[in-house]
């Protein structure tokens, strides 16, 4: 049987950081899909499916892989704060998740290429945002450029700076970074890929 090549669905350093300390031989392929959240969609539903869609893209193109991919959501009362992009929108959305609470939504999702059959999870994280000045918010952004992050937040390093308590129901903070870590590593032991 050929062994499958293993794909990080992904152009994002910061998941290709974390997946490489997990000892596996890995490529990165950009799924470039279109992100959108649908009508009336819920976060978690959102993440979920763009994780199996980017699996899908990649997995049309390149056989005998096992394709791991990933999205992460951030919602705040009901509203998904995606990417901003630019500083103005960064600066719009951190005034708006001051001294809230806010629940990112991390997908996993492990795609055998061949059968377009797959594994999914999600990791939940709750993050109790601080009171934050105009201040901080702009010190935050110019240094830190939390830009391509989900609601402008960029855990390893915000979490000095804007969270007030936080609750990890995983007891895996390689969620909210970008990858669920010991949730991908069950399922690639599934697959007889082994880890570490």
């Amino acid at each position: 049987m050929k062994k499958k090549k293993i794909i990080l669905g992904s152009s994002s350093k910061f998941r290709k950081s974390l997946l490489s300390t997990i000892n596996i031989e890995f490529s990165c392929i950009s799924p470039n899909i279109d992100e959108k959240q649908l009508p009336n969609e819920k976060p978690k539903n959102m993440a979920l499916r763009l994780a199996i869609e980017k699996g899908k893209r990649i997995s049309q193109n390149y056989k005998d892989s096992l394709v791991i991919s990933s999205d992460a959501c951030a919602a705040c009362e009901g509203k998904i704060l995606g990417k901003p992009i630019t500083e103005t929108k960064a600066q719009e959305y951190l005034k708006f998740i001051s001294e809230k609470t806010i629940f990112f939504y991390t997908s996993i999702c492990l795609m055998d290429s061949n059968t377009m059959s797959y594994d999914i999870d999600l990791a939940t994280y709750e993050i109790k945002i601080k009171k934050l000045s105009e201040k901080v918010i702009n010190d935050y952004i110019n240094k830190y450029k939390p830009l391509n992050s989900s609601a402008a937040f960029r855990y390893e390093v915000a979490k000095d700076i804007l969270v007030d308590s936080f609750i990890d129901k995983e007891n895996d903070i390689s969620g909210l970074i970008g990858l669920p870590l010991i949730k991908l590593k069950k399922m690639l032991e599934k697959n007889n890929i082994i880890t570490d």
